[in-house]
């Protein structure tokens, strides 16, 4: 029986072998070439380039005599690509791989398929994406296992955004359980590459797991920019849907650990709560670690969470969100109410499991204030100063900001800039000054600008909880008046 067995089994190896030897040659417009070109700042491209049978998901198509593959940079020359692994995805054999030098944004790469007969397929031509500008977390932050931490980044204006981990060592871990953590975080979560976080959120929540028995791990957060700016030599079938061009502006080393939950008396919150008549209220907490400076923040570990509760209603959880009154602010926490009205009081809890809560943070909603000047639909000038006046406040100061909808003139990017540097408050103005004069700039290109000037009476009528260490000094409860639309044009 065993030495059927073996008979058997020696068959099979040769006869896999005469397959290996002998493969069937496809035709060009029967593959379907998944390409993924990772280039990343201050180190080096990665071009990978798996060729798919057309009419099967997953089986490949491998390179016989006289075929190859090359990648050719802007200026350079071709480099062939080799066989490795595609590290985007489970099925990870049967890919061809290269490494150039760094590819700057707007490169071009042309990856050329040769054959030594008819059929090549020598022009897809790849876009290396623009920079992301990724605002949190910083290099050196120390995080935890298994609790989730936010990702920041300015919004784009296109594209996608790919989060992947780079794991260096892991302390307790052995080396068997390291390679394996290696390559399970370089998916941050996502199977098979997927979903990506769309770039224009500006935000989001990862976690980092591992064995039980790691005590201390290092970890390099790669955020990347993505794009399809792939463009398909005509002679192939088609691109495969996980087809991507990366740009990773930002290798973030990070240290995660089992890191102790710090106590609600280490804890100095700052609480914006901003009504809007007719609109609704926002409700913008952002958790400082006492003693340090304003970049110094704790984020909120499983079991741990803030609700914002208005008299008489539900309570509604805040969510992790930027704190758009600070630009170096983007691990808040938000939550949209209906409108307050003035006078109303809402209650911001902290919730924590086997910690001490702090229950009971209270905020007043302040009066309205009344602008006298301008009025509703008013035209001002571009970059020239103009006069706002309301009537005297008793207490209290007055906080200014525009809302921008649209400015002629202007592409997107430039209107999103301009959209965040007007929607920062402008310095606060004593209520009892009566009138201030502001200047609404822009890019000399815009031509015609519509924006609402948003008026607040502010208060620090908030009373915290006595388990915290206490209140950082930005915090603020603020009543916006009806919002002014206003026209801003260039100068004839």
């Amino acid at each position: 029986m065993r030495n059927m067995v073996a008979a058997l089994v020696g068959a099979l190896v040769l006869l896999l072998g005469a397959c290996a030897s002998a493969p069937e040659r496809l035709a060009t417009a029967d593959i379907e070439p998944k390409v993924r070109v990772v280039s990343t700042a201050g180190e080096a491209t990665e071009v990978t380039v798996v060729l798919f049978r057309g009419s099967q998901p997953f089986a490949t198509y491998r390179l016989q005599r006289g075929e190859r593959l090359t990648v050719t940079p802007p200026g350079g020359e071709p480099v062939a690509l080799t066989p490795g692994t595609d590290m985007s995805a489970w099925l990870r054999r049967n890919a061809y791989v290269a490494t150039l030098p760094e590819a700057r944004p707007g490169d071009e790469l042309v990856i050329a398929f040769t054959r030594a007969e008819e059929d090549d397929a020598p022009a897809t031509v790849v876009r290396v994406p623009g920079e992301i500008a990724v605002t949190r977390p910083s290099p050196g932050d120390e995080r935890t296992f298994d609790e989730s931490f936010s990702v920041a980044w300015e919004p784009l204006g296109s594209g996608q955004v790919e989060l992947r981990f780079a794991v260096g060592d892991c302390a307790g871990l052995a080396e068997e359980d390291l390679e394996e953590l290696r390559a399970e975080r370089g998916f941050v979560g996502f199977p098979f590459g997927a979903p990506l976080s769309p770039g224009e959120t500006g935000l989001a929540t990862v976690t980092f797991s591992a064995p039980a028995a790691a005590e201390r791990c290092e970890a390099a957060l790669l955020v990347g920019r993505t794009s399809d700016a792939i463009a398909l030599d005509p002679a192939f079938g088609a691109l495969r849907d996980d087809s991507r061009s990366v740009r990773v502006s930002a290798v973030v080393p990070l240290l995660i650990s089992q890191a102790p939950t710090l106590a609600t008396a280490d804890i100095e919150p700052k609480v914006r709560v901003v009504s809007t008549a007719g609109q609704g209220t926002e409700v913008t907490v952002v958790l400082f670690r006492a003693g340090l400076l304003p970049g110094g923040t704790y984020e909120l570990a499983i079991g741990e969470r803030l609700t914002v509760t208005p008299a008489g209603g539900e309570s509604v959880v805040l969510r992790p969100g930027t704190d758009m009154s600070a630009p170096t602010q983007n691990d808040a926490y938000l939550a949209t109410l209906p409108e307050s009205a003035p006078g109303e009081v809402l209650v911001i809890a902290l919730e924590r499991d086997g910690e001490e809560a702090a229950p009971n943070t209270v905020v007043r909603i302040p009066d309205e204030i009344d602008v006298t000047r301008p009025v509703a639909g008013d035209t001002r000038t571009l970059g020239e100063s103009f006069t706002i006046e309301w009537e005297p406040l008793p207490s209290g100061q007055v906080e200014l900001r525009f809302a921008v909808d649209a400015c002629d003139g202007l592409d997107d990017e430039a209107l999103d800039d301009l959209r965040t540097t007007r929607g920062y408050p402008l310095t606060l103005r004593a209520g009892d000054a009566q009138a201030t004069t502001v200047t609404f700039s822009a890019p000399s290109a815009a031509e015609r600008c519509e924006a609402d000037l948003l008026v607040g009476r502010t208060s620090d009528g908030i009373d915290l909880d006595p388990a915290y260490r206490g209140l950082r000094g930005a915090s603020r409860a603020i009543r916006v008046s009806e919002p002014l639309p206003l026209v801003l044009e260039q100068s004839e």
